[in-house]
């Protein structure tokens, strides 16, 4: 093998070992559920947009609260499992969460936004969405509405 071969091959290695102390390798979370606190607030837009405000206890807990222009409005309360609540708080570490902006806002009007936070011992993230934002982002949103099953308040 050539020193230029070698050379390469080393190059290439310390390009990978760079790569992936760029890339955050996501949590998996194993902890205690008691301090989890997790919470999403949809906002209003002129239009027909659901507004509401959801609430997750590591308790298993869930916590409602609808607004306007959602099936139900006032509070709401249901339960999920642990099981629930620790892949709840999985999709927050495999979404990146605590990577991302603090706001995504867009310079338009008339749209809804979304604020999505997690509390977990000392570590507290929130993230205020209107209009567009990461895809990732827009999942988890959506995956908070599907395991709490917010969708029996939601749906007109």
């Amino acid at each position: 093998m050539s020193g230029g071969a070698v050379a390469g091959g080393i190059a290439v290695g310390i390009a990978f070992i760079v790569m992936l102390s760029v890339i955050p390798i996501p949590k998996e979370f194993r902890g205690n559920t008691d301090d989890v606190v997790i919470t999403m607030e949809r906002t209003p837009c002129f239009g027909a947009c659901p507004a509401y405000h959801l609430t997750v206890f590591g308790n298993g807990t869930v916590v409602y609260e609808g607004f306007s222009s959602v099936a139900v409005t006032g509070k709401q309360t249901s339960q999920i499992s642990q099981e629930k609540v620790i892949e709840l708080v999985n999709e927050f570490y495999r979404a990146g969460f605590f990577t991302l902006r603090d706001s995504y806002v867009e310079d338009v009007t008339d749209l809804p936004s979304t604020t999505t936070s997690i509390s977990i011992k000392d570590e507290t993230k929130s993230v205020y969405r209107y209009g567009f934002g990461p895809e990732r982002l827009v999942q988890l949103e959506d995956k908070i509405d599907e395991i709490t099953e917010a969708s029996k308040w939601i749906k007109q």
